[in-house]
């Protein structure tokens, strides 16, 4: 028995099943102690990770699966930095991307360079390299910034974007330093290194993303096959980027960001990802961080510890500046500029490579390694603190710099109603309904049944929960409610159910063939009218992955609706969820609203506009194809938009777009779109 215990026991811990228990112990507690001092969780899971490290208790080392486990949560950070991004903001802010890369490559530069030429008599190439090294950073805070929702602000996407160019940049330049060195820099270098970069961008930006349209477009439906095509993916960019000369983060971050339009922010994809990530992979990354710390290095006279301090404070001031002339051309708020220093400040995975790779080829001594391993402690800590206070702050600022605060108050309990006659049709229905509904409300979504009030009334009932559950537990992140309603009246049913739930959007299936009378008739048009609530009818016979752009059609007048701010919102809200552009038929004036609603309420949605006859246009079906959402925001009879052609459009849609994905959304009713708020 003691031999036993002792064997499992000896240290380092090499048994699989204790360090994984013990490493699993340290998240727990590390999380739960973090959380009750407010400290951020970081801080905690590397200062373990110095304890029980290689260097201190010797507890655990940093080889076999748990260096496996913390290359993947590196590589993770990376990949949900370039998932989260929002791409029509990097596109906007890809010119500021690019500045921040080259100030904050020059800031720490600039002031560490001169230290280590002319205080430490450093070479010329080997000051240049360590200047380099210091430009680099690894979003260790990143976690902070996507736990507090504010992932999607401009002053994220230029500072995610300024990070993958400038650590992608310093590793060529690594190379060519390596080759000046040994005087390899010949002809043959720079073909290999051209060649190389060609077909990894190739790779990552052409053949990737075919690959990602061509599984989800036809294993959308598959959850666990999903996320190991996910994690596939981002394994073989990583592979990709090192075949290519590259470190593997660069091509985890770029797989995020190919496949960024095919994972909807709030999907359930997205919620996998990120739960898998941040309970495992990415604590596992952390805590093997503090376990590059040598205790031995402070211990070991002055020399060290100093150097460490004079290159963390440059590095930080260089950062620091960096981040201020940024705020300054950028024209950004205190709070953004903190976030895009605690975001640059930290240096783990490419300066630890660049820092190794340069020991190993005798450009700098022991004392610098030692050193920028200490640095690494100290800037990880510092990123953190700061990350999550400028975090906080600009929450905060996002809540109070709403564009519309009774829009808010509206988002907060919108309550979407579905009726479902057929459960089998409902997982489409649901997923899109899953985009649809504002990420404030705070209403779970609710499926009707009606059934005719008779003897079977009941047995229906039991029989419709029972069908709808296993498309229920396909999406066990969404809040649902299943609700019923007897009536005589299938339309009449449904607006009772409106009425009782307290539901202020209606989201309906589109009608199938032989049911097209029924969407044209008179009783149609009557149900329409009859509901005063944002009323959305739509069909997804294509994968909400495969959409490329909205193709929004208005009628005239449209932005002098009361309910404007609502619906535009509606539909500026898909886009952003998929990156999607927004392609607009329609006239001038509502352009102009529209725009003006992006600018007040701040968002990076691309808006394409034609003045030419939405209903002209949407009746050439060569100008679409089935990677365009049609949506038509249309009218209800007696009202000031509404015109005789409007009662065609199921018609006419029901019989040409059967394979695209399509929507009709009838705005509030303009006389009664107070009356929303005021229930509300």
């Amino acid at each position: 028995m003691t031999e036993r215990l002792s064997e499992i026991f000896s240290l380092p811990l090499s048994g699989n099943i204790p360090l994984f228990t013990l490493m699993l112990a340290v998240i727990l507690i590390m999380t739960m102690f973090t959380k009750r001092l407010h400290l951020p969780q970081v801080i905690g899971l590397i200062l373990c990770g110095v304890a029980i490290g290689p260097h201190a208790l010797n507890i655990i080392d940093n080889t076999g699966a748990v260096s496996l486990f913390s290359t993947i949560g590196l590589l993770y950070i990376m990949f949900t930095a370039g998932l989260e991004l929002d791409i029509n903001t990097f596109r906007i802010n890809r010119n500021r991307s690019i500045l921040f890369g080259f100030l904050t490559y020059l800031g720490p530069l600039a002031v560490i360079f001169p230290i280590c030429f002319w205080g430490y008599r450093l070479g010329l190439l080997e000051s240049f390299l360590v200047g380099s090294m210091f430009g680099t950073h690894t979003l260790i805070a990143y976690p902070a910034v996507s736990r507090l929702g504010v992932s999607r602000d401009p002053c994220v996407a230029v500072t995610v974007g300024g990070t993958i160019l400038v650590d992608a940049g310093v590793l060529i330049l690594l190379a060519v330093i390596l080759g000046l060195a040994s005087g390899n820099l010949s002809a043959s270098f720079w073909i290999e290194l051209t060649v190389s970069l060609a077909a990894f961008s190739v790779l990552m930006f052409w053949v990737i993303p075919k690959i990602g349209e061509w599984f989800f477009a036809h294993w959308h439906k598959e959850r666990h096959l999903r996320f190991i095509f996910i994690m596939f993916m981002v394994f073989l960019s990583a592979l990709l980027a090192e075949i290519a000369g590259l470190e593997g983060i660069v091509g985890a971050f770029v797989a995020g960001l190919v496949l960024n339009r095919l994972i909807p922010q709030s999907s359930s994809l997205m919620h996998q990802i990120e739960f898998v990530g941040n309970a495992v992979f990415i604590p596992f990354f952390l805590v093997t961080v503090g376990m590059l710390v040598d205790i031995g290095v402070i211990l070991d006279g002055p020399r060290t510890i100093l150097l460490a301090l004079i290159l963390s404070a440059s590095a930080l001031a260089g950062k620091y500046l960096s981040a201020f002339a940024a705020q300054k051309l950028f024209r950004y708020s205190r709070a953004q500029r903190h976030v895009m220093f605690g975001l640059s400040a930290a240096r783990v995975a490419a300066t630890l490579a660049i820092v190794i790779v340069a020991h190993r080829a005798g450009l700098i001594d022991e004392t610098f390694l030692n050193a920028a391993i200490l640095l690494i402690l100290i800037t990880c800590i510092v990123a953190s603190f700061v990350t999550e206070s400028a975090a906080q702050k600009l929450a905060i600022e996002h809540e109070t710099q709403d564009a519309d605060s009774q829009i808010c108050a509206s988002a907060q309990h919108e309550h979407l109603l579905m009726p479902i006659a057929n459960p089998g049709h409902a997982q489409a229905l649901l997923g899109f309904a899953d985009l649809f509904k504002s990420p404030q409300s705070r209403n779970p979504i609710t499926l009707l049944t009606v059934v005719p009030d008779n003897d079977q009334s009941e047995e229906r009932i039991r029989a419709f929960q029972k069908a709808i559950d296993p498309t229920l537990k396909a999406h066990p992140e969404l809040k649902v409610k299943v609700a019923s309603a007897i009536d005589p009246s299938i339309s009449e049913g449904i607006a009772r159910g409106i009425r009782e739930q307290l539901a202020t959007i209606l989201l309906m299936g589109w009608p199938k063939s032989g049911l097209t009378d029924k969407i044209i008739g008179e009783k149609w048009r009557a149900f329409v009218h009859d509901i005063e609530k944002m009323i959305v009818i739509a069909d997804i016979p294509a994968p909400l992955t495969s959409q490329k752009r909205i193709v929004l059609f208005t009628l005239n007048n449209a932005e002098l609706l009361p309910s404007f701010d609502i619906w535009f919102d509606k539909i500026v809200h898909l886009a952003e969820q998929s990156s999607l552009k927004i392609r607009h038929y329609g006239t001038a004036k509502t352009e102009d609203a529209m725009r003006s609603r992006i600018a007040a309420t701040k968002k990076s949605v691309i808006l394409e506009s034609s003045h030419e006859d939405p209903f002209k246009i949407q009746a050439d079906e060569s100008l679409f194809s089935v990677s365009d959402w049609l949506i038509f925001v249309t009218s209800r009879p007696g009202t000031m938009c509404h015109v005789p052609m409007c009662e065609k459009l199921p018609l006419l849609w029901s019989k040409n777009y059967t394979q695209i994905n399509r929507m009709l959304l009838f705005p509030a009713n303009p006389w009664n779109a107070d009356d929303e708020f005021e229930q509300v």
